[in-house]
């Protein structure tokens, strides 16, 4: 990395900011690591108090060799200059941010929220507006290409030996907003379940670190403490005010049951908030398919069945899963399946309106050999060679030795 820090006056369009003077959280940039694009956005650093940046110059431009550059305020053709096409800057940002806007999204993401729990360790609450801007961010890739961004969550899974607080967090608040969406909520609502699901476990900061990395294996007086994580995240997020009600209820209720099983009050469905149960579900579900301390994951086709199961016990209420098991899919993205034909596909997208029938890459043929390059097929649509496939049963991956995340490739297109 080749790295200078200069005042904000020198910056000019085509300059790559690994660091601002100010923090993330004070300004409209949720991260500071971007490439500049425009003389519009200097103003608007200037404006939110930046004065010094530290720029790398092989992702983006050096200091111009002249001594002058164009002033902020012309409105002359300044305003559309080309950014300066360096040798190789293209491709090192190319390298920098991966190759498809989910993975960009994502990384993203993922570095803001672990900023938000280096916060909360330290005692420091975010502010509501900079959880909403990593939820909106989020929100508009969901929107956008739902099935890009749900392939990224389970290559993340694979990739990842033991999930930490931060990428379940965010793993949560992207399936949170799926189903928020599939559940048609407007879009406020949508923000405010995401924001929800971001920190709903941001009490889990103020309890020891070995306590919390092995909490599923937790019984007796460990685990009644770990149940305070509840009232804790929201203590220590009221701390910080305008923190939205409701986000508050998510993190306070968000493993109470319909059936008044849950904790930390034991309501009943009609004592949760709607927003809450969407992320208690999904906070159920996203558990059972992530690895955490000595407990391996649940394939998830098994973590679907048992969703179903814990709504017919009535833990949760049986249109909420059935709305959840429609954005995901019976066979969720990323599960190992045999087909009727003998052949082995990995699913890579699903289809919501019939669940049984998703995307899928085929990757073996009947025989068990591998294909050269294995077939995209959509089960749902008719075949070109008029062969019916569908899925016959699930396979469990460790098994049959196969690494899943070879073929989930984001820069194709998926069914949404």
């Amino acid at each position: 990395m080749a790295t200078k820090r200069i005042a904000i006056e020198q910056v000019i369009p085509g300059m790559f900011i690994v660091e601002m003077d100010v923090p993330w959280y004070r300004t409209p940039f949720l991260f500071h690591k971007r490439l500049i694009n425009d003389l519009q956005t200097i103003e608007l650093m200037k404006q939110h108090g930046i004065r010094m940046v530290t720029i790398d110059t092989s992702k983006g431009s050096d200091l111009p060799s002249a001594t002058t550059h164009p002033s902020v305020n012309a409105k002359s053709d300044t305003q559309n200059i080309p950014l300066p096409k360096e040798p190789n800057t293209e491709q090192a940002i190319e390298r920098t941010l991966g190759d498809h806007p989910a993975v960009v999204i994502y990384a993203q993401a993922q570095e803001a929220v672990e900023r938000i729990f280096d916060d909360l360790e330290r005692g420091v609450p975010p502010t509501p507006e900079a959880t909403k801007a990593v939820v909106s961010n989020v929100l508009d890739q969901v929107l956008n290409d739902r099935a890009a961004i749900a392939t990224q969550i389970a290559i993340q899974k694979i990739q990842q030996f033991d999930r930490s607080l931060t990428t379940h967090a965010l793993d949560t608040c992207i399936l949170s907003l799926i189903v928020a969406i599939e559940s048609e909520l407007d879009q406020a609502l949508q923000e405010l379940v995401g924001m929800g699901a971001l920190l709903h476990d941001a009490g889990y900061v103020r309890l020891p670190r070995n306590l919390v990395r092995k909490r599923d294996e937790c019984t007796g007086q460990d685990k009644t403490l770990l149940e305070q994580h509840c009232k804790l995240g929201v203590t220590l997020l009221s701390e910080h005010p305008g923190m939205h009600e409701d986000v508050l209820r998510i993190v306070q209720e968000h493993h109470e049951r319909s059936d008044k099983s849950g904790f930390p009050a034991g309501r009943g469905h009609d004592q949760i908030s709607r927003l809450a149960q969407i992320v208690g579900i999904v906070d159920f579900y996203d558990g059972m398919v992530s690895r955490r301390g000595a407990r391996p994951a649940m394939i998830p086709h098994d973590a679907v069945r048992q969703l179903f199961l814990a709504g017919e016990r009535g833990q949760f209420e049986k249109a909420l899963v059935e709305v959840m098991i429609r954005s995901i899919g019976v066979y969720p993205v990323g599960s190992l399946v045999r087909l009727n034909t003998g052949e082995q596909a990995v699913v890579i997208g699903a289809n919501p309106q019939q669940r049984l029938k998703p995307l899928v890459k085929v990757t073996t043929d009947p025989q068990g050999g591998c294909y050269a390059t294995p077939i995209e097929i959509d089960l749902a649509a008719p075949s070109s060679d008029h062969t019916v496939r569908s899925v016959l049963r699930v396979l469990d991956p460790v098994r049959e030795r196969v690494n899943i995340g070879i073929h989930l490739d984001t820069t194709l297109p998926r069914a949404a």
